[in-house]
């Protein structure tokens, strides 16, 4: 499995290494926190975001359509770790549909693990989430952006 090139390339240009072990570092707890589904969609909702929980999968989703992108980004939190994917299709295409530690080992080359963040609490969670739709607004950003250089450059 590689990245495409243009994933890489946002990636890249987000930082999302650095982003994504500062993360892990600053929340690395060994603590379960019970959470109530509802509260968590309060959070999404009060974040800016209309998610939906799979109950047959147990994660929250978050879905956006935009030509010629489409983007997905799921969230797990078993266990009070925070495991995200970001899925991403252009045309229909899938691009990328991996969790954040996939696309770290993609990106460096490494089989080094990167810990998922961890909350023991909901201000812990609407923190780790905040900084995760920023990585994730900035990856949009970047990927957009590549699209619209290379439409440019043909």
């Amino acid at each position: 499995m590689q990245l495409t090139p243009e994933i890489k390339v946002a990636l890249e240009n987000i930082q999302f290494i650095e982003r994504y072990q500062n993360l892990s570092m600053k929340y690395n707890f060994d603590e379960e926190f019970l959470y109530d589904n509802h509260e968590v969609l309060r959070i999404f909702n009060e974040l800016g975001y209309h998610a939906r929980f799979d109950k047959r999968e147990n994660f929250f989703q978050i879905a956006e359509e935009g030509s010629p992108y489409q983007f997905k980004f799921n969230i797990s939190l078993k266990y009070s770790l925070l495991e995200f994917i970001w899925v991403v299709r252009k045309d229909g295409k899938l691009l990328t549909g991996s969790p954040w530690d996939i696309l770290k080992r993609l990106l460096d080359g490494t089989d080094e693990n990167v810990r998922a963040p961890v909350f023991r609490n909901y201000n812990d969670l609407k923190e780790i989430l905040k900084e995760a739709f920023s990585m994730y607004e900035d990856f949009k950003r970047e990927l957009l952006s590549v699209y619209r250089n290379e439409k440019r450059n043909a």
